[in-house]
């Protein structure tokens, strides 16, 4: 019986990326509208706030369906 080769590094660290999931700042947030507004706090969050991971704790990803 034949075994399967050990999986490469890059996809071990595909997979852990994949179960981390998209950073957690305003742009990826589904309160982060195109114009940059974010409609939770009603205002436009400043530019270095909106590019910071883990500042927002009201940071959501709406589920598809």
């Amino acid at each position: 019986m034949t075994t399967r080769p050990a999986e490469p590094q890059f996809l071990l660290d595909y997979r852990q990326w994949v179960k981390s999931g998209p950073p957690k700042c305003c742009f990826t947030c589904d309160e982060y509208d195109e114009a940059g507004h974010c409609r939770k706090f009603e205002m436009r969050p400043p530019d270095e706030f909106a590019a910071s991971v883990d500042a927002c704790d009201q940071w959501i990803m709406m589920i598809p369906f």
